[in-house]
Parts: C-alpha cells; structure tokens; sequence
C-alpha cells in the first residue's frame, strides 16, 4: 500500500519544518572555483549534490532545497535552465529515495535573483522578471518539487 504524502501546507498545520544548510560554501570546499556556477554541478558532479543533500537529511532535515538558486533563464539559456533544473531535481529525489525517507522529506525548488536589476535602478522590466521566475518555478514544480 502506497502512503501518501501529505502537503507542505498541511504538515506546517502542526509540524515544525527543519530546512538543510549550506549548499554554495559546501560545494566551495569539495572544489567549486571562484566564478562556477553552482548549478552547473547537478550536471558535472551529481553524486556530491546527492551526498550534500543526504548529509542534511541524516543531520535531520526534513526539507532540502536544490542547488537552483542561481539557474534562471537571465543568467543562463533556457536549454542550459532545463538542465539544471531537471539535474537538481532528480539528485534531491534520489537522496530522499536513498535515505529513506521518501515520505518524510520535502524538496523545494531554491529560487534566488534574477543578477539583475529592475527598473529603474537597473534595465530589468517588471514583467521580464515575473515571466524568468514564472519559468523556473513552472520547471521545478512539473519535475515534482514540492
């Protein structure tokens, strides 16, 4: 019999959420150079990204974020977003498959800023913006983060 998972919005009703740690300083220290992106190793280097989020669910986390912080479609082609999106999702589900705790551990799609500045501090429009966070957000949750 499958479980089924109850809803984030639903388990904060009455439970804490504990998020992960870390994911830029850590990658930092197993050899991301200065200016790498982080994104870029879902694809180059998968089985750190597991491990990273797998030390954070044994730590207790039962929520880890993907290393999408810094993939939007401003900063990056939308071929090269997909990508990493795709890449970051799966390494989070693979790591709550390893640990365990597939039903106990949600995933969500770290969306940071754009890089870029909206008008008229900066020559980013208001609807470029929404539509680059729209992009992302749309990706991450048709991959299944939660």
């Amino acid at each position: 019999m499958k479980v089924m998972k109850m809803g984030i919005l639903d388990y904060l009703k009455n439970n804490i959420l504990v998020l992960d740690g870390a994911t830029g300083t850590v990658l930092q220290e197993k050899g991301l150079r200065p200016g790498e992106g982080t994104e870029l190793w879902n694809v180059t280097h998968p089985d750190e990204i597991t491990g990273l989020h797998m030390a954070y669910i044994e730590a207790g986390a039962n929520a880890i974020l993907t290393n999408t912080f810094g993939a939007n479609p401003l900063r990056y082609g939308t071929e090269e977003v997909d990508a990493y999106i795709s890449a970051a999702v799966a390494c989070a589900k693979k790591a709550r498959e390893l640990s365990g705790a597939e039903n106990g551990v949600f995933i969500g799609l770290d969306v940071g800023p754009t890089g870029r500045l909206l008008k008229p501090l900066g020559d980013l429009g208001f609807e470029e913006a929404v539509s680059a966070f729209s992009y992302v957000i749309s990706a991450g949750a048709a991959l299944g983060a939660d």
